[in-house]
């Protein structure tokens, strides 16, 4: 049975659902490329997530104080680095461009700021951190008075006690200065950290964790860290880690929803690709059925794919899976906006001009290759002289038809490239396999 004409016609579907399944994931790529869709999602989660205005949200009152936008102080400070990796140009300040609610100045907005596809959760919970309580603050910490050596006479240490508590109630450069002043010549370690923190505390008074919290917007980031501090006592790794699972947590939640909206989008170009090509699943199938050269032909080329796929390795196929990732689990969003944040959203600067070429190209070819195979796809005039299946139908029954056909193979395309590679290299395995053998002690 492995060899039978029913094991070809399901190669050569699977062959040609592989094909536009591919095509549909690289048109949904183009398309998040162009708009911007994975940058502006995770984009509108953080603002979520920190408070501020959100991109189309209503201004903010104009008698009242600016409010404070944390998520473009954390894009435009400490995790700039995710907007401008692999760019030689500076990234345009996200301070100077104030979320819009319009659809094209907002993927025109987010073209110019380069807005990031993923942030990693640990970048997050540190930038976060360290806007609350400062680096400095950190540094401090570890220049107590109980840290000094035992050989220290007590006057000295009394002076550097003195010293200490005046930085810990208002850290500022001179506070910093008298700080390094009063550490002992033959405590090394603790100048270097000393001399470390005047560095560090710049100009201006650097507040505490206290002051950090009370100014932070009160939405969702302000209630976690809270919770972040009180459960680690101030362990200052402890609360990065509690925020990182805080983070991650929101973005789950996050990928869902994307996923989910992916999945729309990857139904409508199916639609659209099955209405253009009339990728009637069941006029297919009876035209396998029938034309035995038909059916050799896609076997043909389906051993040949999976061929390829054998001989260029498994990183390729890796690739392959990864690139067709939107199309067999609905995206890798803001990943995973984790998982589209982390697939084609790892992708740190978003995607990019030359990425969506690619998807473009990639999607051309597929349908291409598709269309090489003599298979009744497309449409034709109708004609008395002949049967094609790809005629426009001219009966209530041949549109029911031809209705279940299509819907059939839109449905079929959204389960996506990777689930039909795969098939397929399971039915080629199948075919080549041969019959089972007979039983010697059969009659």
């Amino acid at each position: 049975m492995p060899d039978s004409s029913a094991l070809d016609v399901l190669i050569g579907l699977a062959l040609l659902f592989a094909a536009f399944s591919l095509a549909v994931s690289r048109i949904n790529e183009a398309v998040l490329g162009l708009v911007r869709y994975r940058g502006r999602r995770l984009e509108s989660e953080l603002r979520r997530l920190l408070g501020g205005c959100p991109p189309g949200g209503a201004p903010p009152d104009p008698g009242g104080p600016p409010p404070v936008d944390v998520a473009a102080e954390l894009l435009d400070g400490p995790l700039r680095a995710m907007r401008t990796a692999g760019r030689d140009e500076v990234s345009a300040d996200m301070a100077a461009h104030p979320p819009v609610q319009r659809t094209w100045a907002a993927v025109s907005r987010a073209r110019r700021l380069r807005l990031p596809s993923y942030v990693p959760s640990t970048a997050f919970a540190r930038a976060l951190l360290d806007r609350v309580d400062p680096p400095a603050r950190a540094m401090l910490a570890q220049l107590r008075p109980d840290g000094l050596p035992s050989h220290i006479p007590d006057e000295t240490r009394e002076a550097y006690r003195t010293a200490y508590e005046a930085a810990r109630r208002a850290l500022d450069e001179g506070s910093a200065r008298a700080l390094y002043a009063a550490m002992p010549a033959d405590h090394p370690t603790g100048r270097v950290v000393a001399a470390a923190l005047v560095s560090a505390v710049g100009g201006g008074t650097v507040g505490t964790l206290e002051d950090g919290l009370a100014v932070l917007p009160p939405p969702l980031a302000k209630d976690a860290l809270t919770t972040a501090v009180v459960r680690t006592g101030g362990d200052r790794e402890k609360i990065i880690t509690e925020l990182a699972r805080w983070y991650d947590e929101a973005m789950d939640r996050l990928s869902g929803w994307y996923k989910r909206r992916v999945a729309v989008f990857l139904l409508a170009y199916a639609i659209v690709l099955a209405a253009v090509f009339n990728l009637d699943a069941v006029a297919i199938s009876r035209a396998l059925w029938q034309d035995g050269t038909v059916r050799d032909a896609a076997v043909t080329a389906s051993q040949g794919q999976i061929g390829q796929a054998a001989d260029v390795g498994p990183t390729t196929a890796g690739s392959r899976d990864a690139g067709s990732s939107d199309a067999g689990s609905g995206g890798a969003g803001p990943g995973d906006t984790k998982d589209a944040a982390q697939s084609g959203d790892q992708e740190t600067g978003g995607t990019s001009d030359a990425g969506v070429g690619d998807a473009v190209e990639s999607a051309i070819r597929s349908v291409r290759n598709a269309s090489g195979l003599a298979l009744p796809i497309g449409w034709v005039r109708t004609s008395d002289d002949r049967d094609d299946p790809r005629e426009v139908p001219h009966t209530v029954g041949g549109w029911l038809l031809k209705i279940a056909g299509l819907a059939i193979a839109c449905f079929a395309l959204t389960a996506g490239a990777p689930f039909w590679f795969e098939l397929l290299g399971r039915l080629v395995n199948m075919r080549a396999a041969g019959p089972k053998p007979r039983s010697a002690t059969s009659g």
